[in-house]
């Protein structure tokens, strides 16, 4: 096995199996009053499956100034004397997506234990070939400092030592049913065959 510094590959997340469920949330506009759904769920086939209905209809209450949205990511690992337990990504490029969904428009989300807790780093999940699975690679470096939805200006560099979450939103201000299914989130460099599927020798 070999013990150097330079990994191929940091495994994140995952969503298999029932006990790897746990391990996650889901929340939407309704948790704060609004009419959207969001689920997740395992397949049958041993993915996980996000799906639910956006709804921009506002309810009554009048704090509500905005719906439509549904997210799930991993749950922050609970605190001990050594502090959060966290995923140090700096020794990769990419953050690699295994996923499948469908035409709505989805954003990777990234959350760092950093000063601030409502930072958010955000990045638009491009899928080529809605409908089919696909692996997505996104640079760390492109990742957008986010609060509260509003894009910062100023611009921190990622805690990349420090990665305490990581999930995905749909956000994309159009009513109706959304479906992305998830294998695996993890943490990659490009190795000498980035078109090796998993379970291919280096």
């Amino acid at each position: 096995m070999d013990h150097s510094p330079w990994k191929r590959e940091l495994p994140m997340a995952s969503l298999k199996t029932d006990e790897d469920l746990k391990g996650w949330l889901v929340g939407c506009d309704k948790d704060i009053g609004g009419f959207s759904e969001a689920n997740l769920e395992i397949t049958k086939n041993g993915t996980g499956r996000f799906f639910g209905h956006l709804s921009l209809d506002l309810p009554e209450n009048e704090s509500v100034e905005k719906s439509g949205y549904a997210g799930c990511r991993t749950k922050t690992k609970e605190s001990s004397i050594f502090g959060t337990p966290v995923w140090d990504t700096c020794l990769f490029e990419y953050l690699q997506l295994k996923v499948k969904g469908d035409n709505r428009k989805y954003f990777v989300n990234l959350q760092t234990d950093g000063v601030v807790p409502t930072d958010l780093y955000q990045h638009r999940l491009f899928l080529k070939t809605p409908g089919e699975w696909e692996t997505v690679l996104i640079p760390f470096k492109d990742f957008i400092l986010t609060n509260q939805g509003f894009i910062q200006e100023d611009q921190i560099e990622i805690y990349r030592e420090r990665v305490k979450n990581v999930g995905v939103s749909i956000i994309d201000r159009t009513s109706g049913p959304f479906e992305l299914e998830i294998e695996s989130i993890s943490a990659v460099n490009t190795g000498p065959d980035p078109n090796a599927r998993e379970g291919d020798d280096d």
